[in-house]
């Protein structure tokens, strides 16, 4: 059932009610019933709204000269406070008659200091110049003058809190060459003039022209955007878009890293950023372990690379680096590829994960050489266009080397060659990277594979980045599976410091963060990365994220409460919350949610 009120209205429309209707109508409840405090107590410097204090600033001074935006401090102020401006504008003609007799008043002081012998006062000329410049404007038409007044409102849970929260806003005032002041003994028509009643209780208002009052524009912000980026989300406390371009030459690379829990967002992140990059000629290549990429690849007639040991596709880890490359920057291909060879077999043979011994590793590096050169192919760079060998070749080297060490290598070797392992490593490479998306697949990869096939791709795309300059990046999602390894976290941190020389960004996604930290490697990794996006972290996680990256409380308990798609990210030494917005046709592309794919295949 619901309450109403009838009204009566006399004949001159006043309303008249009878004694009953007013009985009723105090029986009703109205909105500032729900909204209004129990109780308001009100103290020289703040007032007190049932658990909630409260207290009011007002911008006594401001800056000689300013720029646009200067109010920004304020506006991105990284805390909850309310900036009440109120302007009033001010007669031309009665504002002329005033500046003519100010600058009378200057003149006079001025030739009575004159007359005097002493030495003329620089503020006075000034303000004289001042003066005659903005009655000179506001004659011509070309400004007005306005009467302008600025409060701050501040609130908090305590009172400890209130006052660190008025210093912090005191010292971003100072730090914007202003001055401001506590109303003292005047909380409650400070409180009043911040509501949204268009009221000016205080009065502490300045007089500033067109020109001056333009910079006070509140809603600029020094929200991320840049030229020739895309958008990659909505800025939480302002509303901007934050716009990126992973290649902008006012980045150190274009390395990224992104923290996320299971279900955050951060494949559905990559997936928009991918689709939105590629209009910009960017290139992606990337590591897909779960197969949530294919519909993206397939929309964008992308190429899609099924990795496993059963597939057709191979990628054979002897191919060397272009020949002309090695030339060009005084590298021995040979040597480069032997050493990244190591590393691939350190994942494959080194025991619980560990490292190879210095025996094992010396025994390997004659292997791989000596197996290269039953292939006919040495340091000499005209012999790198022969045809290279396979794993079963360094198999069988090893089979044919003396010793104990040799022997055991092979044994372990043997199951990547002619076991249930072997067709991953069964045959020369056969793809070609000739589409602007490349998906490389290894959901059906052994799990104890998906390390290795994730260093093997990176491998071959390292090669294939040299070959041409031009903007890429490389997606290892999932990237702990292969920084869990000493070897797979070595490779990695070094594809990521000399990633950029070749135009070529790494992003790096991963779930498992306090591994990830705690690794020297993966320390490295972030480091290099100009862009870092965390997202919805877990509450057993959160404490070695909150170390990393300096987070506040308040920081942190967003990430612990984040929806998702929102987290915070970190780019040219600063950082802002952002949500990660989609078209409804990206929207279509890159959920994963059962419930939505269900929907859409019985829509079908």
């Amino acid at each position: 059932m619901s309450l109403f009120t009838i009204r009566a209205r006399r004949p001159n429309g006043e309303t008249s009610r009878t004694p009953d209707q007013e009985r009723f109508e105090r029986g009703t409840r109205t909105v500032a019933d729900l909204i209004a405090p129990s109780a308001i107590e009100i103290t020289r410097d703040h007032l007190r709204l049932e658990y909630q204090y409260a207290r009011t600033l007002a911008i006594t001074g401001y800056p000689r000269s300013v720029r646009p935006g200067w109010l920004s401090p304020l506006i991105d102020f990284d805390a909850p406070i309310e900036i009440a401006m109120h302007l009033r504008p001010l007669d031309s003609s009665q504002m002329v008659k005033s500046l003519t007799h100010k600058m009378a008043l200057l003149h006079s002081s001025r030739m009575l200091a004159a007359k005097g012998g002493r030495v003329a006062d620089p503020e006075r000329e000034i303000a004289y110049q001042d003066a005659e410049r903005l009655r000179e404007a506001l004659q011509r038409g070309d400004e007005r003058v306005f009467s302008v007044a600025i409060y701050v409102l501040v609130r908090a849970g305590s009172l400890a809190a209130l006052d660190e929260l008025t210093r912090r806003i005191e010292s971003a005032v100072d730090g914007m060459l202003a001055q401001s002041r506590v109303t003292f003994l005047e909380q409650d028509s400070g409180f009043r003039s911040c509501l949204p009643f268009g009221e000016d209780r205080l009065l502490v208002q300045r007089n500033l022209d067109t020109s001056s009052l333009a910079t006070t524009f509140p809603f600029s912000s020094t929200s991320l955007a840049m030229p020739e980026g895309v958008l990659y989300g909505i800025a939480k406390h302002n509303s901007s878009p934050v716009i990126f371009n992973p290649f902008d030459t006012s980045l150190e690379n274009a390395n990224t890293v992104i923290f996320a829990k299971s279900g955050a967002g951060k494949s559905y992140f990559v997936k928009l950023m991918a689709l939105r990059n590629l209009l910009n000629g960017v290139e992606f290549w990337i590591i897909d372990p779960e197969d949530e990429y294919r519909r993206v690849c397939d929309a964008v007639d992308g190429q899609y690379i099924r990795i496993a040991s059963t597939s057709g596709q191979h990628l054979n880890p002897f191919d060397l680096a272009p020949v002309d490359v090695a030339d060009d920057e005084g590298r021995d291909a040979l040597a480069e590829q032997v050493a990244a060879l190591l590393s691939l077999l350190e994942l494959m043979l080194a025991e619980n994960g560990g490292r190879l011994s210095t025996h094992e590793r010396a025994v390997l590096d004659r292997a791989i050489y000596k197996t290269y050169a039953e292939a006919g192919i040495t340091a000499d760079p005209a012999t790198h266009t022969r045809p290279v060998p396979l794993m079963r070749d360094l198999a069988a080297t090893l089979a044919g080397s003396p010793g104990d060490v040799a022997t055991g290598l092979h044994t372990r070797l043997s199951r990547y060659v002619s076991g249930s392992l072997a067709g991953l490593f069964g045959g020369q490479t056969n793809v070609q990277l000739d589409r602007k998306l490349v998906v490389f697949n290894i959901q059906s990869l052994e799990e104890e594979l998906q390390g290795i096939g994730t260093h093997l791709i990176a491998t071959f795309v390292w090669n294939q980045v040299r070959r041409s300059k031009r903007p890429r990046q490389l997606v290892t999602d999932e990237a702990w599976k292969l920084m869990k390894y000493p070897a797979g976290g070595e490779f990695l941190a070094e594809l990521s410091r000399r990633a950029r020389k070749y135009y070529l960004g790494l992003l790096t996604v991963t779930q498992d963060v306090s591994d990830f930290l705690q690794s020297a490697h993966g320390r490295t990794v972030l480091t290099n990365a100009a862009a870092k996006l965390l997202m919805k972290q877990d509450s057993t996680t959160i404490e070695p994220v909150v170390d990393a990256f300096r987070l506040s409380p308040e920081e942190r308990q967003f990430l612990l409460g984040s929806a998702k798609g929102e987290g915070l990210f970190f780019a040219r030494g600063g950082h802002l919350a952002l949500k990660v917005e989609a078209s409804p046709l990206e929207h279509r592309l890159a959920t994963t949610a059962p419930q939505e794919l269900a929907d859409e295949r019985r829509a079908a």
